[in-house]
């Protein structure tokens, strides 16, 4: 004997199954359009150097309310910020050197940290074209620039050198989230 089963007991058995799907989805949805400290934790994780990372990203207020599209303009921002400051302090240290080897090694610093201001704001250019595959390349080319630096025997930028050297490692992993 065959059991008949009408639309309504069709019905009946189908609407747990649609609402476990749009709660589920929705569940989802919801975790990739994450903003604030909690995309801030879950995106630096993902980085070389977490702790870089999210110190300097939750450094600028604006972050506690981005989403990654803006939290990424905001890292190359930063990146613009400090690169800037950087180039003014190698402008310093340059004029100020008082030897040949000393004002040799200031000029090469200051050479890679001015060059890489323009980079920067082309950087920040293609972001704001929505070409994050470029903007990538050229933060690539930035943290090329600021190793470069690095290997000189410029002391005072240490420091400087090390914290942008990790934290354009870091923003290369979280533009590449956007492409």
């Amino acid at each position: 004997m065959a059991m008949k089963v009408g639309v309504s007991d069709m019905c009946l058995l189908a609407i747990p199954a649609i609402l476990s799907l749009l709660l589920s989805s929705h569940y989802f949805a919801k975790a990739d359009n994450e903003i604030g400290k909690p995309l801030i934790i879950k995106t630096c994780t993902q980085t070389e150097f977490p702790d870089v990372c999210t110190s300097v990203l939750e450094s600028d207020p604006r972050s506690s309310s981005a989403n990654l599209t803006v939290l990424s303009r905001i890292g190359l921002e930063l990146t613009a910020t400090k690169v800037n400051e950087t180039t003014a302090e190698a402008y310093k240290l340059l004029i100020n050197a008082t030897e040949y080897y000393q004002w040799s090694m200031r000029s090469a610093c200051f050479y890679e940290y001015n060059s890489s201001v323009h980079k920067i704001y082309k950087g920040i250019e293609y972001f704001d074209q929505q070409k994050y595959h470029k903007a990538n390349e050229v933060v690539f080319l930035v943290n090329g620039e600021i190793h470069t630096c690095s290997t000189r025997d410029v002391p005072e930028l240490t420091g400087t050198n090390t914290l942008l050297s990790k934290f354009t490692t870091d923003l290369q992993t979280i533009l590449h989230q956007l492409y």
